[in-house]
Protein backbone atom coordinates (compact mmCIF):
# COMPACT_ATOMS: atom_id res chain seq x y z
CA UNK A 1 0.00 0.00 0.00
CA UNK A 2 1.06 3.23 -0.78
CA UNK A 3 1.63 6.21 1.49
CA UNK A 4 0.11 9.03 0.96
CA UNK A 5 3.16 12.14 1.19
CA UNK A 6 1.71 14.81 3.44
CA UNK A 7 2.88 18.74 2.35
CA UNK A 8 3.52 19.24 6.38
CA UNK A 9 3.47 16.25 8.61
CA UNK A 10 0.22 15.74 10.50
CA UNK A 11 1.82 16.32 14.19
CA UNK A 12 2.67 20.13 12.77
CA UNK A 13 -1.07 20.25 11.41
CA UNK A 14 -2.31 19.25 14.52
CA UNK A 15 -0.16 21.57 16.59
CA UNK A 16 -1.35 24.71 14.01
CA UNK A 17 -4.96 23.29 14.69
CA UNK A 18 -4.33 23.63 18.22
CA UNK A 19 -2.92 27.36 18.11
CA UNK A 20 -5.70 28.62 15.71
CA UNK A 21 -8.55 27.19 18.13
CA UNK A 22 -7.06 29.15 21.22
CA UNK A 23 -6.69 32.04 18.63
CA UNK A 24 -10.03 31.85 17.73
CA UNK A 25 -11.78 31.29 21.28
CA UNK A 26 -10.02 34.34 22.61
CA UNK A 27 -9.39 36.82 19.94
CA UNK A 28 -13.28 39.01 19.13
CA UNK A 29 -12.05 40.32 15.94
CA UNK A 30 -13.82 39.22 13.15
CA UNK A 31 -10.68 40.49 10.13
CA UNK A 32 -8.09 38.58 12.40
CA UNK A 33 -9.84 35.53 12.89
CA UNK A 34 -10.51 35.53 8.87
CA UNK A 35 -7.30 35.64 8.33
CA UNK A 36 -5.78 33.41 10.22
CA UNK A 37 -8.18 30.85 8.99
CA UNK A 38 -6.59 31.47 5.22
CA UNK A 39 -3.44 30.88 6.65
CA UNK A 40 -4.63 27.23 8.22
CA UNK A 41 -6.60 26.19 5.07
CA UNK A 42 -4.02 26.98 3.09
CA UNK A 43 -2.15 24.03 4.30
CA UNK A 44 -5.39 22.13 5.13
CA UNK A 45 -5.59 22.22 0.73
CA UNK A 46 -2.03 21.57 0.74
CA UNK A 47 -2.27 18.57 2.75
CA UNK A 48 -5.12 16.92 0.91
CA UNK A 49 -8.61 18.88 1.66
CA UNK A 50 -10.70 18.62 -1.07
CA UNK A 51 -13.12 21.43 -2.13
CA UNK A 52 -16.12 19.83 -2.44
CA UNK A 53 -15.60 18.11 0.99
CA UNK A 54 -14.84 21.58 2.30
CA UNK A 55 -18.15 22.72 1.08
CA UNK A 56 -20.11 20.38 2.34
CA UNK A 57 -18.28 20.85 5.98
CA UNK A 58 -19.09 24.67 5.86
CA UNK A 59 -22.95 23.59 4.90
CA UNK A 60 -22.88 21.38 8.08
CA UNK A 61 -21.47 24.47 10.50
CA UNK A 62 -23.26 26.86 8.88
CA UNK A 63 -26.55 25.24 9.82
CA UNK A 64 -25.82 24.20 13.24
CA UNK A 65 -24.89 28.00 13.75
CA UNK A 66 -27.84 29.68 12.20
CA UNK A 67 -29.45 27.31 14.57
CA UNK A 68 -27.55 28.81 17.38
CA UNK A 69 -28.22 32.32 16.11
CA UNK A 70 -32.16 31.86 15.72
CA UNK A 71 -32.10 30.85 19.47
CA UNK A 72 -29.66 33.09 21.34
CA UNK A 73 -32.06 35.88 19.33
CA UNK A 74 -35.29 34.31 21.05
CA UNK A 75 -33.96 33.41 24.34
CA UNK A 76 -31.27 36.60 24.99
CA UNK A 77 -29.96 36.94 28.67
CA UNK A 78 -31.55 39.88 30.49
CA UNK A 79 -28.32 41.87 30.02
CA UNK A 80 -28.80 41.84 26.75
CA UNK A 81 -32.55 42.94 26.31
CA UNK A 82 -30.57 46.89 25.17
CA UNK A 83 -31.18 48.68 22.00
CA UNK A 84 -33.68 49.45 19.29
CA UNK A 85 -36.17 46.44 19.41
CA UNK A 86 -38.27 45.07 16.51
CA UNK A 87 -41.07 43.04 16.67
CA UNK A 88 -40.58 39.47 14.47
CA UNK A 89 -43.32 36.76 13.92
CA UNK A 90 -44.13 37.93 17.70
CA UNK A 91 -41.01 37.88 19.02
CA UNK A 92 -39.11 40.81 20.33
CA UNK A 93 -35.58 41.42 18.93
CA UNK A 94 -32.81 44.04 20.77
CA UNK A 95 -29.95 45.24 18.35
CA UNK A 96 -27.45 44.53 21.27
CA UNK A 97 -29.14 40.76 21.45
CA UNK A 98 -28.41 40.23 17.76
CA UNK A 99 -25.04 41.69 17.76
CA UNK A 100 -23.94 39.42 20.63
CA UNK A 101 -25.67 36.39 18.53
CA UNK A 102 -23.71 36.80 15.53
CA UNK A 103 -20.75 37.01 17.23
CA UNK A 104 -21.19 33.69 18.93
CA UNK A 105 -22.48 32.37 15.95
CA UNK A 106 -19.54 33.33 13.71
CA UNK A 107 -17.00 32.42 16.36
CA UNK A 108 -18.68 28.87 16.62
CA UNK A 109 -18.77 28.78 12.52
CA UNK A 110 -14.84 29.04 12.42
CA UNK A 111 -14.26 26.85 15.56
CA UNK A 112 -16.50 24.07 14.07
CA UNK A 113 -14.94 24.70 10.54
CA UNK A 114 -11.68 24.10 11.55
CA UNK A 115 -12.25 21.22 14.10
CA UNK A 116 -14.09 18.99 11.34
CA UNK A 117 -11.66 20.20 8.59
CA UNK A 118 -9.05 19.55 10.84
CA UNK A 119 -10.23 15.66 11.30
CA UNK A 120 -9.75 15.09 7.33
CA UNK A 121 -5.98 16.41 6.91
CA UNK A 122 -4.72 15.19 10.13
CA UNK A 123 -3.28 11.37 9.96
CA UNK A 124 -3.84 10.54 13.57
CA UNK A 125 -2.36 6.99 13.60
CA UNK A 126 0.94 8.99 11.65
CA UNK A 127 0.78 11.77 15.43
CA UNK A 128 0.66 8.60 17.63
CA UNK A 129 3.28 6.53 15.65
CA UNK A 130 5.75 10.04 15.67
CA UNK A 131 5.00 10.53 19.54
CA UNK A 132 6.36 6.64 20.28
CA UNK A 133 9.29 6.87 17.69
CA UNK A 134 9.92 10.46 19.08
CA UNK A 135 9.93 8.50 22.57
CA UNK A 136 7.21 11.32 24.09
CA UNK A 137 4.48 8.39 24.61
CA UNK A 138 4.97 4.85 25.82
CA UNK A 139 4.46 1.88 23.19
CA UNK A 140 2.19 0.75 26.65
CA UNK A 141 -0.14 3.64 25.84
CA UNK A 142 0.34 4.37 22.02
CA UNK A 143 -1.07 0.93 20.67
CA UNK A 144 -3.75 1.00 22.73
CA UNK A 145 -4.57 4.27 21.33
CA UNK A 146 -3.88 3.02 17.97
CA UNK A 147 -6.20 0.24 18.19
CA UNK A 148 -9.38 2.43 19.29
CA UNK A 149 -8.60 4.87 16.47
CA UNK A 150 -8.51 2.15 13.62
CA UNK A 151 -11.39 0.35 15.04
CA UNK A 152 -13.67 3.17 14.44
CA UNK A 153 -13.47 2.68 10.31
CA UNK A 154 -14.23 -0.97 11.34
CA UNK A 155 -17.67 -0.03 13.39
CA UNK A 156 -18.12 1.40 10.54
CA UNK A 157 -18.08 -0.76 8.22
CA UNK A 158 -19.85 -3.40 10.77
CA UNK A 159 -22.81 -1.04 11.07
CA UNK A 160 -23.21 -0.83 7.19
CA UNK A 161 -23.35 -4.65 6.57
CA UNK A 162 -25.23 -5.19 9.88
CA UNK A 163 -27.78 -2.45 8.60
CA UNK A 164 -28.15 -3.50 5.06
CA UNK A 165 -28.49 -7.23 6.51
CA UNK A 166 -31.68 -6.42 8.44
CA UNK A 167 -33.05 -4.15 5.11
CA UNK A 168 -32.73 -7.16 3.06
CA UNK A 169 -34.73 -9.04 5.42
CA UNK A 170 -37.64 -6.27 5.61
CA UNK A 171 -37.37 -5.95 9.42
CA UNK A 172 -39.26 -3.26 11.06
CA UNK A 173 -38.11 -0.12 12.08
CA UNK A 174 -38.69 -0.53 15.76
CA UNK A 175 -36.79 -4.21 14.98
CA UNK A 176 -33.67 -2.23 13.43
CA UNK A 177 -32.75 -0.70 16.50
CA UNK A 178 -31.59 -4.45 17.74
CA UNK A 179 -28.86 -4.26 15.14
CA UNK A 180 -26.98 -2.12 18.10
CA UNK A 181 -26.66 -5.60 20.33
CA UNK A 182 -24.55 -7.38 17.72
CA UNK A 183 -22.05 -4.38 16.70
CA UNK A 184 -21.64 -4.56 20.83
CA UNK A 185 -20.93 -8.18 20.33
CA UNK A 186 -18.19 -6.92 17.41
CA UNK A 187 -16.81 -4.47 19.53
CA UNK A 188 -16.06 -6.78 22.43
CA UNK A 189 -14.70 -9.11 20.31
CA UNK A 190 -12.58 -6.50 18.25
CA UNK A 191 -11.41 -5.72 21.79
CA UNK A 192 -10.29 -8.71 23.03
CA UNK A 193 -8.38 -9.78 19.53
CA UNK A 194 -6.59 -6.21 19.28
CA UNK A 195 -5.56 -7.04 23.47
CA UNK A 196 -4.32 -10.27 22.83
CA UNK A 197 -2.48 -9.60 20.00
CA UNK A 198 -0.70 -6.91 21.75
CA UNK A 199 0.15 -9.41 24.73
CA UNK A 200 1.33 -12.18 22.12
CA UNK A 201 3.66 -9.57 20.33
CA UNK A 202 5.45 -8.84 23.44
CA UNK A 203 5.97 -5.16 22.98
CA UNK A 204 8.11 -3.01 25.21
CA UNK A 205 10.09 0.46 24.86
CA UNK A 206 12.64 -1.21 23.03
CA UNK A 207 10.63 -2.21 19.55
CA UNK A 208 12.16 -0.77 16.43
CA UNK A 209 9.80 0.76 13.86
CA UNK A 210 10.12 -0.09 10.44
CA UNK A 211 8.90 2.76 8.73
CA UNK A 212 10.17 6.65 10.18
CA UNK A 213 7.67 8.85 11.11
CA UNK A 214 10.00 11.41 11.91
CA UNK A 215 9.12 15.19 10.65
CA UNK A 216 11.96 16.35 7.94
CA UNK A 217 13.33 19.85 7.88
CA UNK A 218 11.17 21.30 4.99
CA UNK A 219 8.78 20.34 7.96
CA UNK A 220 9.88 22.03 10.11
CA UNK A 221 10.73 25.01 8.08
CA UNK A 222 7.02 25.51 7.18
CA UNK A 223 5.67 25.51 10.53
CA UNK A 224 8.05 28.45 11.62
CA UNK A 225 7.20 30.31 9.17
CA UNK A 226 3.36 29.58 10.34
CA UNK A 227 4.40 30.45 14.04
CA UNK A 228 6.56 33.84 12.35
CA UNK A 229 3.05 34.82 11.06
CA UNK A 230 1.13 33.40 14.35
CA UNK A 231 2.71 35.57 16.46
CA UNK A 232 2.53 38.76 14.14
CA UNK A 233 -1.74 38.22 14.01
CA UNK A 234 -1.40 37.88 18.37
CA UNK A 235 0.84 41.23 18.65
CA UNK A 236 -1.67 42.67 16.30
CA UNK A 237 -4.59 41.61 18.51
CA UNK A 238 -2.85 42.66 21.86
CA UNK A 239 -2.83 46.21 20.10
Amino acid sequence: MTRKVEYLHSWFILSITLYSLLFLLINPSFALNTILLLMVFYFYFKNGLRVRLFLKISFYALFFCLILFFLNCLHPAKALMQGSSYLLFGNTLYSKTVEHALQMSLKLFFVTLLSMSSGVVVNHSKVILYLMVDKRLKLSWGYPILLSINSISLFKDEFERIKINAKIRNLPFLDRLNILFPLLVFAIRHSQRGALSLVTRGLDENKSFYFSYTTSTIDKKRFQIFLILYFVLVVIALL
